[in-house]
């Protein structure tokens, strides 16, 4: 389970979009405060958008907890220097370092669903755009 769920983690670190469906089952779904549906198609445009706004982009591992059997909350950080467009607002050059928790559930040993937790306006402080 950890494993996978490493996986997950690198695919965002290495921007590896085409590694996602070894990870998630066909009709996986994801949430967090910006967005919520199938979690592939989401995920695709999320983390090309995260790596083309954050070049240097790094996502660590803070905590892994294993509840229930099925069942991962997956506690991290990343830190990124904005160094091209983010939502329409031009390169900052700041450093932002946003924390998070991942629910995580599991299905025939992929992940079927994510539930991300994290201050997004965390990312418009920490760039000056408020």
């Amino acid at each position: 389970m950890n494993d996978l769920v490493k996986q997950y983690v690198s695919i965002w670190n290495n921007n590896s979009i085409s590694e996602l469906g070894e990870v998630f089952t066909k009709q996986s779904k994801y949430w967090d405060s910006n967005q919520e549906g199938e979690a592939i198609e989401l995920l695709t445009g999320s983390i090309a958008a995260t790596h083309e706004a954050f070049s240097d982009i790094s996502f660590q591992i803070i905590s892994l907890k294993t509840t229930i059997e099925n069942q991962v909350f997956l506690e991290w950080k990343m830190t990124g220097t904005n160094s091209g467009e983010f939502f329409g607002y031009q390169p900052t050059g700041k450093v932002v370092e946003i924390r998070g928790l991942d629910s995580i559930r599991l299905e025939a040993n992929k992940i079927a669903e994510i539930k991300s937790f994290f201050d997004s306006s965390l990312f418009s402080q920490q760039l000056g755009l408020q």
